[in-house]
C-alpha cells in the first residue's frame, strides 16, 4: 500500500478479520512495485546471529512494566537519549494496535509490552523514510515481516536506521481481539478500560489482567480463550504457518524475545541472586555489526550475559521453524460462523481441569516452579 504510486491499494478485512491488500484494477498501472517490496514475495535481508545474550534492564521498574527483561525499553531510552526516534506497536483506546513514533522518553511506555494481535503499519513506512531522509536516527521495531517490509519499501539500508524484530510466533486478526474484549466486558458487567497481556504481578508468564469498572481482574492463560488459542497458534494468519522468518536467519539488526527455558540453559545466572526470574529475562540476538555496536553501547542501561543461539532456540521454536496449524482451521471456521462468542463457547466446553493450572503455577514458590520447569 505504501509503495503504490497510484494509491490503487487499500487494506481490507477478510471474513476472519485479517487485513489484506486489495487492488483497484482501474487505478493499477501494473508497475509491480508492490510485488517487489512484499516481504513474502521479494528478496529479504537475512542475517545469521553474530552473538546471543540473556539480558535485563538495569531499571527494575522498567522490567516490571515490560513483557520480559525490559530490553526494548532500554534500547528505546538509549535511542531517544541520543536524539533519535523510536517506532513500535502501540495499543489504542479501542484496542486496535498501530505502529506509532515516540520522540520523548515518557512516550516509550506506550510502546512497551506484548500485543497479541496484528499491528497496522498504516503509512509508517513513508514517515520512517522521511525521518531518515532528514538525517534523524530511527529505531524501528516490529515483527520480522514488518521490518523486512520496511527494507523492501526503502530499497536499501540506512546508516541512521536500526531495526529490531521480535521472536514472533504469529498474529491473530485485530477484530478477533476486539470481540474478545467486548465479551470480557459483558462477562464482568462493565467496560474493559485497559488490557495487559503479560501482568508481572502474576509472575513472568503469559497471564494477563484487565481493568474493568476500576477493578483489576486477573486473566489466566488457561482460562482465557484468546490467550490460550494464541499460545497454541490456532488463530494466526495463514502465512504465519509457513513464515520464512521463523528461523535463525533474521531480517533485522537485533532480535528480541523472552528467554524461555533459561532455568535449564543458564541456571548459574539465576542462582547468583542478581537476576529475579519473576521479573522477566530477555533473549537478545545481534544479527549485524550495527546491531552489535548498538548493544555494546547499552552497558549502563542493561546487563547482558553471554549465551548461545542453540540455547535460546531451545525455548523459542520460532527461531527454528514456523508454528504448526494445529486446530486452526476448526477454530477459524467456528469464528466465521458465530464470531468470538462462538469460539468462547467452544473453549468453555473443552476447558476441564485446565481451568486451574495457571493459578496453581502462579502460586507455587519460585524455586519450586523453577525445579518443575527444569525437569
Amino acid at each position: 500500500m505504501n509503495i503504490c504510486p497510484e494509491k490503487a491499494i487499500s487494506m481490507k478485512e477478510d471474513e476472519y478479520g485479517f487485513i489484506y491488500p486489495v487492488i483497484d484494477g482501474e487505478k493499477c498501472i501494473a508497475c509491480r512495485r508492490c510485488q517487489k517490496v512484499c516481504a513474502f514475495r521479494g528478496e529479504s535481508v537475512e542475517n545469521a546471529p553474530i552473538s546471543t545474550y540473556a539480558a535485563v534492564s538495569r531499571d527494575e521498574k522498567t522490567r516490571m512494566l515490560s513483557s520480559s527483561g525490559g530490553m526494548f525499553a532500554a534500547m528505546a531510552e538509549y535511542m531517544i537519549g541520543h536524539g533519535g526516534i523510536v517506532i513500535g506497536a502501540r495499543m489504542q483506546e479501542d484496542f486496535s494496535v498501530i505502529h506509532a513514533a515516540a520522540e520523548k522518553q515518557e512516550d516509550i511506555r506506550l510502546l512497551q509490552g506484548s500485543k497479541y494481535t496484528q499491528s497496522s503499519t498504516g503509512d509508517v513506512y513513508q514517515k520512517t523514510a522521511e525521518y531518515l531522509a532528514d538525517g534523524k536516527k530511527v529505531l524501528f521495531s516490529g515483527t520480522p515481516c514488518q521490518t523486512a517490509g520496511l527494507y523492501g519499501f526503502l530499497g536499501r539500508d540506512y546508516e541512521n536506521l536500526l531495526t529490531v524484530d521480535i521472536i514472533c510466533h504469529g498474529v491473530p486478526g485485530g477484530r478477533m481481539f476486539r470481540e474478545y474484549i467486548e465479551l470480557l466486558g459483558r462477562k464482568y458487567g462493565g467496560r474493559v478500560e485497559e488490557f495487559t497481556f503479560r501482568d508481572k504481578s502474576l509472575g513472568w508468564g503469559k497471564n494477563g489482567s484487565a481493568l474493568i469498572n476500576n477493578k483489576r481482574r486477573k486473566i489466566w492463560q488457561n482460562t482465557s480463550s484468546y490467550i490460550y488459542y494464541f499460545s497454541r497458534g490456532w488463530i494466526f494468519r495463514d502465512s504465519c504457518c509457513s513464515c520464512r522468518y521463523s528461523s535463525r536467519l533474521r531480517p533485522s539488526d537485533i532480535t528480541l524475545g523472552d528467554y524461555w527455558g533459561i532455568e535449564k540453559q543458564h541456571p548459574e545466572y539465576l542462582d547468583s541472586g542478581i537476576w529475579n526470574e519473576n521479573k522477566g529475562i530477555s533473549v537478545v540476538l545481534a544479527n549485524t555489526g550495527k546491531g552489535q555496536e548498538f548493544l555494546d553501547g547499552l552497558k549502563d542501561l542493561a546487563d547482558l550475559k553471554s549465551s548461545r543461539f542453540s540455547s535460546a532456540a531451545a525455548g523459542n521454536s520460532a527461531l527454528v521453524c514456523p508454528v504448526s496449524a494445529g486446530k486452526r482451521e476448526e477454530i477459524l471456521e467456528c469464528y466465521k460462523n458465530g464470531g468470538w462468542a462462538s469460539v468462547e463457547q467452544r473453549f468453555r466446553k473443552s476447558i476441564g481441569l485446565r481451568y486451574y493450572s495457571s493459578q496453581i503455577k502462579a502460586l507455587l514458590p519460585e524455586r519450586l516452579r523453577r525445579k518443575l520447569k527444569g525437569r
